[in-house]
């Protein structure tokens, strides 16, 4: 990775001590990593349709969460039809 000087052009493959170029003391450095240039730039914000994804997919996260491992299911309730009640035998009843 180098660094160069934007004002006397001096060039480095460390980075200069103190922060500062050491030929003319200036603060007016670069990098030419790629990395660093796209990190110091400014980013744009996000857009509306953008956020609107972002809070979509996280809600979609947090159900699967929430369905896995949360939710309790409840017990199928069987379907039981009360039969006819069987009459009484009248010789039971001495």
């Amino acid at each position: 990775m180098a660094y160069i000087c934007n004002d006397c052009s001096n060039r480095s493959t460390k980075r200069f001590p103190s922060g500062k170029c050491p030929a003319c003391d200036s603060y007016n450095i670069r990098s030419t990593d790629k990395f660093t240039l796209t990190s110091t730039q400014e980013r744009k914000p996000k857009t509306l349709f953008e956020i609107f994804i972002l809070i979509l997919l996280w809600g979609l996260i947090a159900y699967g969460g929430w369905s896995k491992y949360y939710r309790h299911d409840q017990p199928a309730k069987p379907n039981a039809v009360p039969t006819a009640t069987k009459a009484e035998d009248p010789a039971l009843g001495y």
